[in-house]
Formats: C-alpha cells, structure tokens, sequence
C-alpha cells in the first residue's frame, strides 16, 4: 500500500494539531483549568479513552490474515525505546552533560507515539489508509507500552532490581491491546455487538481532541519553557530529532519492508519526546523540569522537523 503525502498536507496537519495542544496551553496557562483537572483528563485518557480507541479500531480493521507478521511492530516499539535510551546514554556520556542522565535517557528513547501520530494519521490521511496506519500504530505502542508504563517507573524511582514484578505490564492500553487481538483471534473481524462497538467508538473518537489539549495543558504546568538546563536540552533535541531518525532511516533503507511499514516506523522515528513521562515523573520524583522542557522543545521542534524528515523520506522512498 503506497501512502501518499506532501511537505504541505503533513505541516498544515502538524499545524492544526497544534492549535488544539495550544488552546489546552491556554486554558492552563490561564487558570480554567487546574493541576487536578489536567492529572484526571490524563487518566481518563489512559484508563478509558485510549482503551477504548483501541479496542475499537482494532477489532474492526485488524485481522491476523491480513497482518500476518504483526508481531514486528511492537518488538519495533521495544527496539526503538531501547535504542534510543542507549544513543541518550551514549550521547550523555560523551558530552558530560549536567542533566539527570535517567531523565535524559528516557527524553531520547520515549517518543510520543500515540498521541501526536495517532492525530496526525487522521488530519493527513483517510479512509482504508487512515485506518491501516492506526492499527500499527496500535501494534507498535503494545510493544511501546510495555516498557513505558511497567520499567520506566522503577528506572526513573531507582527500582529497576528491587520494585519489579510482572503485574507492572498489566497498564490499561496493554490490556486493551491483548484483549483486541484476543478477540480477534476467536470471534473474528469486526465480531463486536454494535451495542458494545458503537459506544467504544464514540469514546474513542474523544481521544484526539483530548489528547492534545492535555498535552498543551502539562506544557504549560511545568513552565516548560523556561528551561534550566540549556545545552542539555539542545544535546537532547538533536539526539531525538536528528540523530535517531536518521540512524532508522539509514537502516529502514537496507530492510526489504512494505512501503506502508517504512512509512510508519519512520513518523515513528521521527516523533519528539513523549509526554507521559512527565505523568511518570510526578509519581516518582523525576526531575520533571527538564522532562518537561524536553517534551516542549522537542514538540515545538517537531513542527518544521517532521514536515522535512518525511520530504527527505520521500525523496529517498521514491
């Protein structure tokens, strides 16, 4: 399946989305909404929006004929949190900045690969397209979320050894993720009752808007953009923005994939840091001030980066 895009339909998108994050800005920025309302927004999001999404999306567009190696995406999304925490490291290490070394690690390695893509698939394509993107999307983020929500914790809180235990892998998205290809595997496509299907979908399409706005809304919490630590928040940008998706481009290259897979895993690439972690970060006393001014610069890089990245994609892909 070829994807087809321009420069300018993949920055109006961009652009548009981030109208919406900067209203949720606003709205913070502003005092209409507070600490608690964004912290629920964000749970609501993770426990029932997001979920439901999946679920969703899933059961009707996913099917393990269609998809036969669908496994690949999320060991993708494993691999590509793992190397880019080791280029965070590596680029830490060599540069002997003064940033908590955890914290940048995870600002490299961790992209928004929810959120950002998921409503950015939606404003710049549609139909069967649109669709097929998102349940990659779903895949990707299953192998994504196992290490996001069950390791970063501990690693962040210093528990890597001492706090594990397997029940850590049983977050909301996750299991609605095995549930979907559960479902699938013993029902069929598209086997959900409309009166179960209909209301997870209408759910599910509040994630878009919702996702944004919390977004803007936790940028302007942390006074994101009054950064402390200057030249490790430029060395983290160009880590996440630059040198990684470069090293995937290099490498996707090489790979004999579909055209839709290299297309996908490369947005992924190319994502900025993911927002979550500043969720992470309040309930284990992470240095949530540079998490969160990375997450800002990197997003607000992420406006011309991401437009150019997939032009030169496209250059390369034909």
């Amino acid at each position: 399946m070829e994807i087809e895009f321009t420069f300018i339909s993949i920055s109006v998108a961009i652009l548009k989305l981030f109208m919406i994050m900067v209203a949720g800005f606003l709205l913070y920025y502003f005092k209409l909404i507070d600490d608690k309302f964004t912290d629920m927004l964000s749970l609501l999001l993770v426990r029932l929006v997001f979920p439901a999404l999946i679920i969703s999306k899933t059961v009707f567009h996913f099917s393990f004929a269609e998809y036969s190696y669908w496994w690949f995406l999320p060991l993708c999304g494993i691999i590509f949190s793992l190397g880019g925490m080791a280029m965070g490291g590596a680029v830490h290490r060599l540069m002997r900045l003064d940033a908590p070394v955890k914290e940048f690690m995870s600002s490299c390695g961790f992209q928004n690969c929810g959120y950002l893509p998921m409503n950015l698939i939606l404003f710049a394509f549609a139909g069967a397209v649109a669709d097929r993107l998102l349940v990659y999307m779903f895949l990707f983020t299953l192998g994504f979320n196992l290490i996001m929500w069950s390791l970063v914790p501990l690693f962040l809180s210093d528990r890597l050894k001492s706090g594990f235990h397997l029940k850590v892998f049983l977050n909301p998205p996750v299991v609605a993720i095995a549930f979907s290809l559960v479902w699938v595997s013993l029902f069929g496509k598209e086997s959900l009752p409309p009166i179960v299907a209909d209301p997870l979908k209408q759910l599910g399409q509040a994630a878009f808007p919702l996702a944004m706005l919390t977004l803007g809304a936790y940028l302007s919490r942390y006074r994101a953009f009054h950064p402390e630590r200057k030249l490790s928040l430029v060395a983290c940008t160009v880590t996440k923005l630059v040198l990684f998706p470069l090293l995937v481009l290099g490498i996707l290259l090489m790979v004999p994939l579909s055209h839709d897979y290299m297309f996908f895993l490369f947005l992924q690439a190319a994502m900025p840091t993911a927002v979550s972690l500043v969720v992470i970060g309040s309930y284990t006393n992470a240095d949530n001030k540079f998490l969160s001014s990375s997450i800002f610069y990197t997003h607000l890089v992420a406006i011309f980066s991401i437009p150019l990245w997939l032009a030169i994609f496209s250059f390369f892909t034909g």
